[in-house]
C-alpha cells in the first residue's frame, strides 16, 4: 500500500447556498486508493436549512462510473440531530468498488424529503489487485474440510481415506519406535535477543534432570536458561524463580532433558504460539524427552524425542478441531501417522519438523479426549499403494476439487514442469468441501511492484497486469505472466502464490494498473 495523501474535497472554502447542506471543509484519504480499498472522509457540516437534521436521516456515499452509472453506495444514519445554523463533524468510511477505471464520489444527506448535496464530486482513478480464491492449501490428497463434511454426512474413515487417496489400502505397521520432532524449524541463534513475550529467556521449567549432569537438577519452580556466553558459546545454567543464575555449562554435546512430572516438559522454546496470546500461551508442554543440540556459534537446536503414537496425539488437536467428528478425526491420524512414517530414517538431526513446513505439533498442550481416541483407536494402521506408503500429502481445504499430483508444487519455464503422477493423488471434484472463500488485497499498482521487487523480479514502479498462462483441471493457476511497467516477467502459479501469501492458487485475480 502507497502512503496515504490528505486530498481537499470539493471547494477549499466552504460551498454554500439557500437550504443547503454547506460543506465547511473536508478530506479524504487516500486520495488515490486501490481499487475495493477503504476510502475516510473527515467532513465538517453546517446546517444551511430552515429545520433540524434528526440524528436518524440517512447520508448516501455513492460511487459513479465515467458514464454515471451507479458502481456502489452505502448509506448510514447522521448519527446525531443538527439544528438550522449548526454545524457537525462526520467521519465517513466507505469501500470503492472492486473494478478499475475512473469513479467519482459524491455524498448526500437526506432530510425532511430532500437530497442535499454534501460538496462536489470527488474524482477517483481506481487501480490495483485484488485476489479472491477458494481453498487453502496445496490441493493435494486429503482436504480437512472435506472430511469433515464427509463425517457428517455418515462416511467412515475408510470412505473418507478412499476418496482421496484413490486405490490405497490400509495397512498395520509398528509404531512403537521413537520420532525425533524439531520445534523450531531453524536453530535458536541465542546471541540474538529473545522475543519480549516469550520471555527474557529461553528456559525448560522445573521439575527435570539432564542427563551426565547433575548439577544441572531443578526443581519445580526454577528452571534451565539459555544464553550464548561471553565467548559465543551457547551455554545452559539453572535459573531460580528471583531469577537468579547457576554456574553456566558450554553446550559442547546433546542435552537430554527428562522430567517426572505427568504434566510433561515446559518451556518457551518452540515454532509458533498458534496466535493464542493469552498468559502462558508463550509455553508449551510435551511428552518424552527434549534434546538441545548444539550447532555452532550460540546456535542451538531443540528436539522433542517421543514416541510414535504420542506424537501423533499431539499433531492431530493441532492440525484439526476436536468437534468436527471421530471418523474425520481417524482419517486426519491415519494421514499423519503415514506422512509421519514416510519420513523416519531420513538422516539428519531430526525426522519431522514441528510447524507446517512438515504437519503442526504442540505436544501435550492441545490434547484432547476425542482426538486421542481418534489415534488409540486407528493404532498402527496406514495407507500403502501397491504395497509402498504413500506421500499422504493434506490441506485445510481444496475449494471444491483436490489437486492431481503432476501439478504438485509445479514451476514454470517457458511452459509448466510437471511432476511424475501418482496414481494415489488423482484430482477429484469434492462437494463436501465447504471451506470458506477468502480474498486478498487490495494491492496498489505500485505496492504489488514492490512486492515483485522484493522478490528479485524488478518490472518497473507499477504492476499493469497480471495474465492467467494456464490453469490445471482443477481451476488452479499454473503459469501467469505479470506485466510491469518496465519488463514482464512469467512465474508460476504457486511462486504467486507465495509472494503474495495467497492461501490457495485457485484464484481469480480482478484489477491492473
Amino acid at each position: 500500500m502507497g502512503a496515504l495523501v490528505a486530498a481537499s474535497l470539493g471547494s477549499v472554502g466552504p460551498v454554500s447556498a439557500a437550504g443547503t447542506a454547506t460543506l465547511v471543509s473536508g478530506t479524504v484519504v487516500p486520495h488515490d486508493p486501490p481499487m475495493n480499498g477503504i476510502v475516510r472522509l473527515e467532513l465538517q457540516v453546517r446546517n444551511d436549512t430552515t429545520s433540524a437534521w434528526t440524528a436518524a436521516d440517512p447520508v448516501h456515499l455513492v460511487w459513479k462510473r465515467a458514464d454515471g452509472k451507479i458502481a456502489a453506495e452505502d448509506t448510514r444514519q447522521l448519527g446525531q440531530p443538527v439544528a438550522a445554523g449548526a454545524s457537525v463533524p462526520l467521519t465517513l468510511v466507505t469501500l470503492a468498488p472492486t473494478a478499475v477505471g475512473d469513479f467519482t464520489l459524491t455524498t448526500e444527506l437526506e432530510t425532511h424529503g430532500s437530497k442535499l448535496a454534501i460538496g462536489e464530486r470527488t474524482a477517483f482513478h481506481l487501480a490495483g489487485f485484488l485476489f479472491k480464491g477458494r481453498g487453502n492449501g496445496h490441493g493435494l490428497g486429503m482436504s480437512q474440510w472435506g472430511a469433515r463434511g464427509r463425517a457428517a454426512a455418515g462416511q467412515d474413515y475408510r470412505k473418507i481415506l478412499a476418496a482421496y487417496y484413490a486405490g490405497t489400502r490400509i495397512e498395520n505397521r509398528d509404531t512403537t519406535g521413537l520420532v525425533r520432532i524439531a520445534l523450531t524449524d531453524e536453530p535458536i541463534d541465542l546471541a540474538r535477543p529473545w522475543p519480549r513475550l516469550f520471555g527474557p529467556l529461553p528456559f525448560v521449567a522445573g521439575p527435570l534432570t539432564v542427563d551426565g549432569l547433575p548439577q544441572l537438577q531443578v526443581a519445580a519452580g526454577s528452571s534451565l536458561g539459555f544464553d550464548a556466553g561471553a565467548s559465543g558459546q551457547p551455554e545452559v545454567f539453572t535459573l531460580a524463580a528471583d531469577g537468579s543464575r547457576g554456574a553456566p555449562v558450554v553446550i559442547g554435546h546433546p542435552l537430554a532433558i527428562r522430567t517426572a512430572s505427568a504434566a510433561g516438559i515446559r518451556t518457551n522454546i518452540m515454532q509458533i504460539m498458534g496466535g493464542d496470546f493469552r498468559p502462558g500461551a508463550e509455553q508449551r508442554r510435551y511428552a518424552g524427552l527434549l534434546q538441545i543440540i548444539p550447532k555452532g556459534a550460540g546456535r542451538v537446536l531443540p528436539l522433542n524425542v517421543l514416541p510414535m503414537e504420542d506424537y501423533l496425539k499431539g499433531v492431530v488437536p493441532a492440525e484439526m478441531p476436536p468437534y468436527w467428528g471421530v471418523e474425520a478425526l481417524k482419517a486426519q491420524a491415519i494421514a499423519a501417522r503415514t506422512f509421519a512414517i514416510r519420513k523416519l530414517g531420513q538422516g539428519g538431526d531430526f525426522d519431522l519438523r514441528a510447524s507446517e513446513s512438515d504437519q503442526a505439533y504442540s505436544g501435550l498442550t492441545d490434547q484432547r479426549e476425542e482426538s486421542n481416541a481418534a489415534v488409540d483407536g486407528s493404532r498402527g494402521q496406514v495407507l500403502t499403494y501397491q504395497g509402498q506408503l504413500i506421500t499422504a500429502f493434506y490441506m485445510a481445504s481444496d475449494g471444491g476439487h483436490t489437486e492431481s499430483s503432476e501439478f504438485r508444487f509445479v514451476g514454470w519455464d517457458n511452459g509448466p514442469q510437471l511432476r511424475s503422477h501418482l496414481g494415489y493423488l488423482t484430482g477429484i471434484s469434492d462437494a463436501f468441501d465447504r471451506g470458506p472463500s477468502w480474498q486478498v488485497g487490495p494491492f496498489t499498482a505500485s505496492g504489488a511492484a514492490t512486492v515483485l521487487r522484493d522478490n528479485g523480479r524488478d518490472i518497473g514502479d507499477r504492476l499493469l497486469g497480471i495474465d492467467v498462462l494456464q490453469k490445471d483441471p482443477s481451476g488452479r493457476l499454473v503459469g501467469v505472466r505479470v506485466r510491469g511497467s518496465s519488463k514482464s516477467v512469467e512465474i508460476s502459479g504457486p511462486t504467486l502464490r507465495a509472494w503474495f501469501g495467497l492461501p490457495d492458487t485457485l484464484v481469480d485475480i480482478v484489477g491492473g494498473g
